[in-house]
Parts: structure tokens; sequence; C-alpha cells
């Protein structure tokens, strides 16, 4: 999905290491990883699933995060 861009990132302490919760710039759409050595995913919404995005790859949705932190360098 080349039109999806994370527009903030909230970091949380699991006790299995450090999870995130990402808004991004398409309403009720979420990326998430709660921290528990699972991956990076497209948090279950209606959006989401109209927009087809629960089938994006991990190494993608991390690369949209770390475009995202890159920018606010």
């Amino acid at each position: 999905m080349k039109d999806l861009q994370v527009t903030s990132v909230r970091y949380f302490e699991t006790r299995r290491g450090i999870g995130y919760e990402c808004q991004t710039n398409m309403s009720n759409v979420e990326i998430w990883n709660d921290g528990d050595g699972g991956p990076t995913f497209v948090a279950p919404s209606i959006e989401a699933k109209k927009l087809k995005l629960y089938n994006l790859p991990e190494e993608h949705l991390e690369s949209l995060i770390d475009k995202y932190e890159n920018s606010k360098q």
C-alpha cells in the first residue's frame, strides 16, 4: 500500500520486551507490535479489511515506521 504512512508511534514496555502502537494517515488503521516476540501487524479493523492491508509483510510495516522515525530526527 503505497499511500500508507505512519503519523505517530507510542512505545510501551511489556514483560518480554518493547511493544509499539502506530497511528497512520488512514482512519482506523493502526500498526502494532505487542512486544511479546510476535510480528508487527495491521490491527484488525473494517477499514484495514476493505483496503486489504492485512497482507502487508512485516518488513514493509517496519520500513514505514523507520521512515517516520527518520523524518523526526
